[in-house]
């Protein structure tokens, strides 16, 4: 099974609401039939956006899947990013210990310029993420596949400004110059909270 992060924009919010029942239906049933690990929308952005991610055999199940949500259907994703995810740090699973009340997710993207030469700081960001994990601010990373320059962490923090500065202390941001973006997010759907 491969982890596929899919990314959605809406600018069209009227339509959004109106299909927004047969959205949520959509993607309880994708939930049962484990094809939906987690959804949610982003917080606070000046336009709708939603990641899902997937867990799917392959791109062509994937595709078929997306063209069924009400929202693609009518021509209401605005636009779309997908990335194959290789999550090599944490798991998308509920964990043992619930998160602290409190708890803020966020999803926090970073791109490298193509071609830096990663190889000086793999060990201290491999320690970096791992300490992350021990101190349950970190829930899942991993770089993707088909952008290997790139990647995603969802991040488990107090606030944004925790976020930003687990973000800032990355060694491929502090070190190499990775530019990155945080998002508050809410993974409503699925069992990860």
């Amino acid at each position: 099974m491969q982890y596929h992060v899919v990314t959605f924009t809406h600018t069209k919010i009227f339509g959004w609401a109106i299909y927004l029942y047969a959205h949520v239906k959509y993607l309880k049933k994708l939930l049962k039939e484990d094809k939906l690990q987690i959804s949610g929308p982003g917080v606070g952005t000046p336009v709708h956006s939603a990641q899902l991610v997937f867990k799917v055999t392959d791109r062509a199940e994937l595709d078929k899947l997306v063209a069924g949500d009400p929202y693609s259907i009518h021509g209401l994703v605005a636009s779309s990013t997908v990335n194959l995810w290789d999550v090599k740090y944490g798991s998308m699973l509920k964990p043992a210990n619930p998160d602290k009340e409190g708890t803020k997710y966020f999803r926090a993207t970073f791109d490298l310029k193509e071609g830096t030469d990663v190889s000086g700081v793999e060990e201290e960001r491999d320690a970096y993420l791992k300490k992350l994990l021990e101190e349950k601010k970190l829930r899942a990373s991993g770089n993707y596949v088909n952008n290997p320059a790139s990647g995603l962490s969802i991040l488990s923090v107090a606030n944004a400004a925790e976020a930003e500065a687990v973000m800032k202390a990355d060694p491929y941001v502090a070190k190499l110059g990775a530019e990155y973006q945080v998002i508050q997010w809410d993974p409503k759907f699925g069992d990860f909270k």
